[in-house]
């Protein structure tokens, strides 16, 4: 007959086994990154209403924000000061849909939900 031999495992001690542990507390590790993305956008969005609790999508209005100014300060420098372009353009970037933020409410109860913001 034929004689087998068979190996033990090798063995590992209690230390060899904690080093080759990864970390999976993703608290403690620098590879994750958690964010929260605003769920607000330019288009009106279908919810849940968080005040009324009804079923909506939700109403939009578009209002001056924060890049208006900054381009509206833009343009009343380079036109008032550096006659670069006319001074009368200074108020185009408050008709502009796509600089403006939009502001979502309720259509039911006319809350406020949110605000999608360019800047």
């Amino acid at each position: 007959m034929a004689e087998i031999k068979t190996e033990a495992p090798p063995s590992y001690d209690s230390e060899d086994l904690e080093q080759n542990v990864p970390d999976t507390n993703p608290q403690n590790d620098s590879r994750y990154v958690t964010s929260r993305a605003s769920p607000y956008n330019v288009m009106p969005i279908e919810m849940d209403c968080p005040h009324c609790q009804n079923h909506i999508v939700s109403h939009i209005e578009r209002v001056a924000g924060v890049l208006p100014w900054i381009i509206f300060g833009i343009c009343a420098f380079l036109g008032l000061f550096l006659f670069i372009i006319p001074w009368c353009f200074c108020c185009v970037p408050f008709f502009l849909e796509q600089i403006l933020d939009v502001n979502h409410s309720c259509p039911a109860c006319k809350k406020f939900l949110g605000r999608f913001s360019r800047v």
